[in-house]
């Protein structure tokens, strides 16, 4: 996160800073921020979003709830690293450009969907992650969703994250996994979860 090339550690609360040696097993130093609420994140990523040259964070707010965000990285006059949310998905559709809402994003990747060479996020709805009366929305159609990364202008204003809809009855599980299936040169996307296991076989 600090650009001093050695992995650092993401989590709902922060982001804790590698020592420079791991020599006497000495104390990471936790930088709080938080990026979840409630239950928490999913999968965390840190990427440069906007491409400014800095990592990022992408993430869902609530893995049980609402909410996809992203976290652009900047610092103040001291050089201390700061984070301005960018949401991407509330829980009403008011709250973002394109009208699309759903639950318990419980699995993401970060992964280059279209072969532009940008990083999208492809995520969806956990299917009845405790049961027909758990959490919120159980019974909600089971989505798979891509959202597309394109950067406009280079500014972080003017960063879009436009979604598209893979499937409306499958979801994701735990995790939500892709490949090249048939060697066709374009990703495809695999889940298992409660409805069972599915495969969507990528065309363009």
């Amino acid at each position: 996160m600090d650009g001093d090339g050695r992995i650092d550690l993401l989590e709902k609360s922060g982001w804790w800073r590698q020592p420079e040696s791991m020599e006497g097993d000495p104390v990471w130093e936790k930088h709080s921020f938080m990026f979840g609420q409630n239950h928490g994140p999913s999968q965390m990523f840190a990427y440069d979003v906007d491409g400014d040259g800095d990592n990022d964070v992408v993430c869902a707010r609530d893995a049980h709830g609402y909410g996809l965000a992203w976290f652009e990285h900047h610092r103040d006059a001291d050089g201390n690293i700061l984070f301005r949310h960018h949401l991407i998905m509330g829980d009403r559709e008011t709250e973002t450009p394109h009208g699309v809402v759903f639950s318990q994003l419980h699995a993401a990747e970060l992964v280059d969907i279209d072969g532009d060479g940008l990083k999208d996020i492809l995520t969806g709805k956990r299917y009845w992650a405790h049961g027909p009366q758990g959490d919120v929305e159980p019974n909600a159609p089971a989505v798979v969703v891509w959202f597309q990364l394109q950067r406009g202008d280079g500014t972080a204003d003017d960063v879009r994250w436009t979604p598209h809809q893979i499937h409306d009855d499958s979801g994701v599980g735990l995790e939500v996994n892709y490949a090249d299936l048939n060697d066709d040169g374009a990703l495809d996307v695999f889940t298992g979860n409660k409805k069972g296991v599915f495969v969507h076989i990528q065309s363009r």
